[in-house]
């Protein structure tokens, strides 16, 4: 069996050797085609469940990820989102009009009633339809391997405004790739002072050092919050200690019981958001799914219509 690592990436290069053919041939790729690429060689190394039940496969369809080792798990409901670029100016189809907000909207509430942090899957084409935009302060001139992984990259989609994620700045300053999401981070995670007053410090380790495995993931997910929430001009929200919900740390649920209550310009509590589905163990259909004990029509009928099919990612607690 494969590596998690090596079949990420051939998942990315194929999914970019697809790109390119067709940008080469003038067509559009699409996001089916393309998701199709990344869970079939994905699941080299990992469980990989699609159901059969008619959800929105043309392009809406959410698949259910969770990343699990040997001390936590965390779940995320993925949806795909294609790059357009326009004279330099990108976009995405984030939903915020037509048959596209009913998708994001499904999202949010879908993963909501499963406790995952809702996700969008951003594929950007080569490095090439990108006009090999900086991806970071080591992009080189050339050939700059840190782009091309950003070809397939993850974005929470708490960040996906498309007012502001117009451009690669703001595209890649929001998302990570998808084959780095369980590496410890070379960047330090960014938090308001103020906020570090609300955190136990089981919390604050986990902010500031750079995690492995599965806390990477979810370290990943939270540092890009972090890092928009800190240019943003609201007030730090007080966390009221007659509201906390405990601090017992039972193992069965979420690894920080007890999260600071700021919302920022969102409105909502983020760190619940994007912290909550991070657990002590994943759910049962998941363990279910690793020892190949399901029926995956039985699992399908748990699932709301849209989401189809659950991809379980073992990794080592060193990433």
């Amino acid at each position: 069996m494969a590596t998690v690592e090596d079949a990420f990436t051939r998942a990315r290069r194929d999914a970019v050797q697809h790109m390119a053919a067709c940008e080469k041939a003038l067509f559009r790729w699409g996001e089916m085609a393309v998701s199709e690429i990344v869970m079939s060689r994905a699941a080299a190394a990992a469980s990989v469940v699609p159901f059969t039940q008619p959800a929105e496969s043309v392009s809406g369809a959410d698949w259910v990820w969770w990343w699990v080792d040997s001390t936590s798990a965390y779940g995320m409901l993925v949806q795909a989102k294609r790059l357009t670029v326009h004279q330099d100016r990108w976009r995405f189809d984030f939903g915020y009009r037509g048959r596209a907000c009913r998708q994001r909207v499904n999202l949010r509430s879908t993963a909501a009633s499963l406790g995952l942090v809702p996700v969008y899957a951003l594929y950007l084409g080569t490095a090439d339809y990108r006009n090999w935009q900086m991806c970071s302060d080591d992009h080189r001139v050339g050939r700059c391997l840190s782009c091309v992984k950003r070809s397939v990259s993850l974005m929470p989609a708490l960040l996906a405004d498309p007012a502001v994620v117009n451009d690669y700045e703001e595209t890649y300053k929001r998302s990570f790739a998808l084959e780095e999401a369980w590496k410890p981070s070379s960047m330090p995670t960014q938090v308001i002072p103020a906020l570090l007053e609300q955190m136990d410090p089981e919390l604050i380790n986990f902010l500031l050092t750079p995690q492995a495995g599965v806390r990477a993931v979810a370290q990943s997910m939270i540092d890009g919050i972090l890092r928009v929430r800190s240019g943003q001009l609201d007030a730090v929200s007080r966390s009221d200690p007659s509201v906390l919900r405990g601090s017992n740390h039972d193992q069965l649920g979420p690894v920080f019981p007890d999260l600071p209550l700021d919302t920022g310009h969102w409105g909502f509590p983020y760190f619940e958001h994007v912290l909550d589905p991070l657990q002590h163990v994943p759910p049962d259909y998941v363990l279910e799914v690793e020892s190949q004990e399901f029926d995956a029509d039985e699992l399908a009928s748990t699932m709301p219509s849209q989401v189809a099919g659950v991809v379980v990612v073992r990794l080592s607690q060193n990433g």
